[in-house]
């Protein structure tokens, strides 16, 4: 058995990919869907649009700011599978004009709005204490982790809205565990930004319940983010890639719908956990030992539902 880089949600941990998340089984078949992938050119993006290419996704759309990146990207796609329509579209995630543009390609190439939306982009800035770092660069850890992402989902929601407003939507964001982790030494904008990034995707959750959404930390993979950390990184990238695409297909995922998992973690020990992780609402970004024996909705509806004042209506 794998022995696990942090403490585990499942006793089996795994830094490869394994057989029940290979994209080429047919259970995880997405020859019906088409996906979009931000940072798709590269790392982890890359893989993950490789991993659906080998699930037979109709069409992938590859988003990024260097197009030879994407355009190589896209060429082995074709080489793996020769039937998936890829599009590839030049953008800067944190510009909101480049984002549309994107979109309005892609809805007039694809004839609608894609399935899934993979939220990869995003980068490692800021790094240093608080005292040491520079505030323009911790500020851009915002502006690439926080912003561009949301600028990403509003689109994505206005074109849904408009196209097919009743249509259910999977939406995969790329986390960190840095995200809910005590401290991460000189990682505090990276960290932070991410924070912020994953409790977006818990609120596009609980304002569109009918969506998949899902908080992913994809492992220690090498990646340049992983090299600028100066971290050891055992995890594949197609570890992460396999999961998406599991996410993106099987009804039982759905157990971690608006919630926070790693990679890592055991899908069959995570599916044996469902009335567990149902009934204490386990895996989302809360604080520990504050009202952890109410659900979310009794949660909800304590502190936000309407005051009675004791007074008749007129």
């Amino acid at each position: 058995m794998a022995q696990p880089v942090y403490p585990s949600f499942t006793s089996t941990y795994h830094h490869d990919q394994y057989p029940a998340i290979d994209p080429t089984r047919s259970e995880l078949d997405c020859s019906g869907k088409v996906v979009i992938v931000t940072g798709g050119g590269r790392g982890i993006g890359k893989a993950i649009s490789l991993a659906f290419a080998k699930a037979h996704a109709k069409g992938i759309v590859l988003v990024g700011r260097t197009q030879s990146t994407l355009d190589e990207t896209a060429a082995e796609l074709k080489q793996i599978n020769a039937g998936t329509d890829v599009l590839v579209c030049t953008a800067d995630i944190v510009v909101q004009q480049q984002v549309q543009l994107a979109f309005d390609s892609i809805i007039e190439h694809f004839g609608g709005v894609p399935d899934v939306l993979v939220n990869n982009a995003g980068g490692l800035f800021g790094i240093g204490s608080l005292t040491e770092g520079d505030l323009d660069d911790f500020w851009k850890a915002f502006e690439v982790n926080v912003k561009g992402p949301l600028v990403v989902t509003q689109a994505y929601l206005r074109a849904n809205k408009q196209h097919s407003p009743d249509t259910a939507r999977t939406v995969i964001n790329i986390a960190s565990g840095a995200a809910h982790l005590p401290y991460a030494p000189r990682l505090t904008a990276y960290s932070t930004s991410k924070l912020a990034n994953s409790k977006i995707a818990e609120y596009l959750h609980h304002e569109n319940p009918s969506w998949n959404v899902f908080n992913m930390q994809p492992g220690v993979v090498a990646t340049d983010l992983a090299r600028q950390a100066g971290r050891k990184a055992p995890d594949t990238p197609e570890l992460p890639a396999g999961f998406a695409v599991w996410l993106a297909t099987q009804p039982e995922a759905r157990i971690l719908n608006g919630r926070f998992v790693w990679a890592n973690w055991d899908i069959t020990e995570l599916i044996a956990r469902k009335d567990e992780i149902e009934q204490r609402s386990l895996l989302t970004l809360t604080l520990k030992g504050w009202a952890e024996e109410l659900s979310d909705e009794e949660l909800h509806k304590q502190a936000f539902a309407p005051k009675r004042d004791g007074k008749k209506k007129e």
